[in-house]
């Protein structure tokens, strides 16, 4: 059926939005009644949303701009959408930050808060937040960097009136495509050498380049940093984008880790896009990677966590780092009508030493516990197959948290977003460690081969035996936390509105419930 209600809804929303899905009702498609809009993950109000950019808090306000097509369904007229939270969960919607203009894009960046006025851009004594992107031009191809500055609190950004701040001639001698594929700015103030740090991500190459400044405005080119330098990294982890850059605190010591955070095109584990990490030192001109381990490099093993970047200027009073991602590697395919694209749901990430190693640990940020309720919970009981409990609850916005003992042949399987025909499930199978998300009846899994299957990722129980899960479960989205947050699995699902029943049980051995609690979140 070739019929799309997107002409109606851009230009109008409202009630033509509603006399649309009631069109599309009449047809006889089996849509869901709020288009699959999530509960308390943001959605754009309407139309194409990519990977977050410029993500800044600035006094009480979180601040979120994402790349976004403010005119259509699709990728295409990018510019920076804006919104605001005080909470990482209630947003406001606010006007585009950094539009399409003069026939130029605003391409993916990020923000910084020129505290010392080092960039002279500030006025009448107020240091300006300034916002670092990539422009684009599609009559020729060229990306240049550009800067963009606030001197109202992050409220509206002003272009600087001189940009490209890095030209396509200033780039062409440090990249194969003589500056058409440059981008993704990620740019800080580095206090140990008093002088500002600018990665470049080099489109389709597993390439950064460094460049530092002494205003933010004029830059130099200083090293290059390729997969070669990054021992034991799997080469089919290619094309790499989106790079983020900070420090982070080794938990339980005085070790301070410089972390970054690579999105590549290809090579992650579940297929598509991905985002790994990897840990080393940093001089201010050059980063030394430390020896990375494949099976812990990954910070999400489902299919949907792209482009993760973190919050800036967080106040060391908070003392989190803050990361999030587009859910969606599928572009504009997931059937969702009024808006493509969503934020995953931000998560805190801390770096734990095990053994040997440093791991990555992500758990959900601690704001959601005030935005939901608890309606089910099981302590101290003992689930033996055969067994079926939870099937009493419903619910579409959940957040579920269970520890459990397993017996060595157990297999213990939530089922979430159940329905006649449909369910998606999350299992742990004791035998071999293995934590599981199956979406093959999850819903509508007709639009792209790879929206079913099965993802899987090692996970062992703790030294007491317990396996512990965090699951969030939303409109169309599911969420996994695996341990206290050793892995993730993420990934999008569409099933009817209609199916929002759960249960818990297990196969081939018992399992020690310690503790099953079921939250609602309700915004």
């Amino acid at each position: 059926m070739a019929w799309s209600i997107n002409p109606i809804i851009t230009p109008f929303k409202g009630h033509v939005l509603i006399l649309g899905l009631v069109s599309v009702w009449a047809l006889g498609y089996q849509a869901n009644a709020d288009d699959f809009r999530p509960v308390f993950h943001f959605a754009p109000e309407q139309n194409w949303m990519n990977e977050p950019n410029g993500l800044i808090k600035i006094g009480p306000l979180w601040h979120l701009f994402f790349q976004h097509n403010p005119t259509g369904n699709f990728w295409g007229n990018i510019a920076w959408g804006h919104a605001t939270s005080t909470d990482l969960i209630h947003w406001e919607y606010l006007p585009v930050a950094l539009g399409s203009e003069n026939g130029i894009q605003s391409f993916t960046g990020t923000s910084y808060y020129d505290h010392a006025n080092t960039s002279g851009l500030g006025v009448n004594e107020k240091p300006p937040y300034l916002a670092f992107y990539t422009g684009y031009s599609p009559g020729t191809g060229v990306q240049d960097q550009r800067l963009a500055l606030s001197i109202d609190q992050g409220a509206t950004w002003t272009k600087y009136q001189s940009n490209p701040i890095i030209s396509q001639e200033e780039e062409a001698p440090h990249d194969i495509t003589h500056g058409l594929e440059t981008r993704d700015p990620k740019v800080f103030f580095h206090e140990e050498t008093q002088t500002w740090v600018m990665i470049l991500a080099h489109g389709g190459q597993n390439k950064m380049t460094f460049w530092t400044s002494p205003d933010a405005k004029a830059w130099s080119w200083k090293s290059d940093f390729t997969s070669h330098d990054i021992p034991a990294l799997p080469r089919n982890v290619e094309g790499w984008e989106v790079p983020d850059f900070f420090q982070l605190p080794v938990e339980n010591s005085s070790d301070m880790k410089w972390v970054m955070l690579v999105t590549p095109a290809q090579g992650s584990s579940a297929g598509g896009n991905g985002v790994f990490g990897i840990v080393g030192s940093f001089d201010g001109t050059r980063f030394v990677a430390d020896l990375v381990d494949p099976a812990t490099m990954w910070l999400d093993y489902g299919r949907d966590f792209d482009g993760a970047m973190s919050w800036e200027n967080v106040p060391i009073s908070d003392g989190r780092r803050i990361i999030a991602s587009v859910m969606n590697s599928y572009g504009d395919k997931p059937p969702t009508t009024t808006w493509k694209g969503m934020l995953s749901f931000p998560r805190t990430l801390q770096l734990r030493r095990a053994g040997n190693t440093l791991q990555f640990i992500q758990q959900p940020v601690r704001e959601l516990d005030a935005a939901s309720t608890i309606i089910s919970s099981i302590s101290n009981q003992t689930l033996a197959p055969g067994d079926l409990i939870l099937s009493e609850t419903h619910g579409r916005s959940l957040d579920f948290t269970i520890a459990f003992v397993p017996d060595p042949r157990s297999v213990l399987s939530l089922s979430v977003r159940k329905g006649t025909s449909e369910g998606t499930v999350i299992s742990y199978t004791q035998s071999d460690g293995t934590l599981s998300l199956d979406r093959r009846a999850s819903g509508d899994i007709s639009w792209d081969p790879a929206s079913g299957g099965i993802n899987s990722v090692a996970l062992s129980a703790n030294a007491s035996g317990v396996v512990r899960l965090r699951v969030l479960v939303d409109e169309c989205s599911v969420e996994i936390f695996g341990g206290e947050g050793q892995v993730v699995v993420s990934a999008l699902i569409f099933p009817a509105a209609t199916s929002d029943g759960i249960s818990l049980t297990t196969t081939g051995g018992k399992v020690e419930l310690r503790k099953v609690e079921v939250r609602k979140v309700v915004l």
